[in-house]
């Protein structure tokens, strides 16, 4: 299989437009079109439909989805592996979900550095259960998550937590006056949302939807609302009041968790980058 064919065929599919597509590809759309039927050739099925002004997946199409990101992903995994020359370098590919790297893992890279001058690191971000899959398949060798998984074959260990706290851009009353100022959701996992929804009295729709703590504040700054942030992240705006608490709000903490397989033929050679990851994100 052509891998140049896999990934014009995501980015028609993320795109839903051949002409974006070929812009992001730094291609000519014809090249595109032509690209997406020899792939269509190769299955012996079409993977979209094409109606005017509207390029919808076909069921084929759908299905292609998850196999395509699955052999893109495994060959930059043999890219990383190969590439690597010295015997003796380390090597790790860390994942973790979107507020992981904004609460603890991004600036931990720099000291993982520091601590393996040899390291060759690659990073992945994405969803817990795309996390999951990247371990079980071996491609993954780290991932950090809020909420792991009850599998046999991976380990999970908690190496820290991080405290949220419902603050807003205006000094408020009470809780009940959040759905007047609005609402930030930052998905903070399962347990969290459940959480909110149980304690947090009659919230609207949310004016932002994000899974990332940063575009959250950012936006909580300039637009204004409410929202649950970690308690390290905004202290400097609390004390220039350019946010505050929310009364009566219970802090919620979330506890964050190192997972692994078990059975990695790599675990050995793991271990010790695995403990002085503990050691720092407890430091956080």
């Amino acid at each position: 299989m052509n891998l140049e064919l896999l990934s014009t065929f995501l980015e028609v599919a993320k795109t839903r437009h051949f002409g974006k597509a070929a812009q992001n590809l730094y291609l000519t759309q014809s090249a595109v079109s032509f690209r997406i039927r020899q792939l269509e050739t190769t299955l012996g099925t079409e993977v979209f439909t094409r109606q005017r002004n509207n390029i919808l997946l076909t069921h084929a199409g759908e299905k292609l989805i998850p196999h395509a990101e699955n052999l893109l992903a495994a060959w930059q995994v043999t890219l990383h592996d190969v590439g690597v020359t010295d015997p003796f370098k380390l090597q790790l590919t860390l994942g973790g979900t979107s507020n992981i790297w904004d609460a603890f893992l991004q600036p931990l890279l720099f000291e993982i550095s520091n601590n393996f001058p040899k390291l060759y690191l690659r990073t992945e971000t994405s969803s817990t259960p795309e996390l999951v899959v990247s371990l079980l398949s071996g491609r993954l060798d780290i991932g950090v998550v809020f909420d792991p998984p009850r599998i046999a074959q991976l380990e999970a260990v908690k190496i820290g937590s991080i405290e949220l706290v419902l603050c807003s851009n205006k000094r408020l009353a009470s809780l009940h006056d959040i759905s007047q100022a609005g609402y930030v959701f930052i998905d903070w996992g399962t347990a969290f949302n459940m959480h909110q929804a149980k304690h947090i009295p009659a919230l609207s729709a949310p004016m932002l939807h994000t899974e990332q703590s940063k575009i959250g504040l950012d936006f909580l700054l300039a637009k204004g609302g409410t929202a649950f942030l970690p308690k390290s992240m905004i202290e400097p705006y609390l004390k220039n009041e350019r946010l505050f608490l929310v009364p009566q709000a219970d802090n919620i903490k979330r506890d964050v968790y190192l997972i692994y397989s078990r059975v990695s033929e790599r675990l050995q050679q793991l271990n010790p980058v695995i403990e002085v990851l503990k050691r720092l994100i407890r430091q956080v």
